[in-house]
C-alpha cells in the first residue's frame, strides 16, 4: 500500500510545479519576446534550479499548454522559435 501512496505524492508534487514552470516561461518570454526551444529550456532550468530541477519534457508540455492558452505562439517561418503574445 505504501508504494501507491508514494506515487500519489510524487504525482501531486509534479502537478504543484506546473504553475511555477508556467510563470517562469512567461517571465522569460515577456523580457525576451522570442526564443528558441533550447534557450527557453535552459533559462527555465536556470531560474528554477534553486527550488527544483525541472524535467525538459515537462517544460515542453508547459510550453505547449501556454501556446494553447495563447500566451505563446510558434514563429511562422522558424518552427523552433517561440514568440510571446502580449
Amino acid at each position: 500500500m505504501e508504494p501507491e501512496l508514494e506515487k500519489q505524492q510524487v504525482r501531486q508534487g509534479v502537478e504543484d510545479r506546473k504553475p511555477q514552470i508556467d510563470a517562469a516561461i512567461v517571465r522569460i518570454m515577456k523580457v525576451r519576446r522570442a526564443l528558441d526551444h533550447d534557450n527557453i529550456v535552459a533559462e527555465v532550468t536556470k531560474q528554477l534550479q534553486s527550488r527544483f530541477l525541472p524535467d525538459p519534457v515537462v517544460i515542453k508540455q508547459r510550453i505547449e499548454a501556454l501556446i494553447k492558452r495563447e500566451f505563446l505562439e510558434l514563429d511562422k517561418d522558424d518552427q523552433k522559435l517561440y514568440r510571446y503574445m502580449p
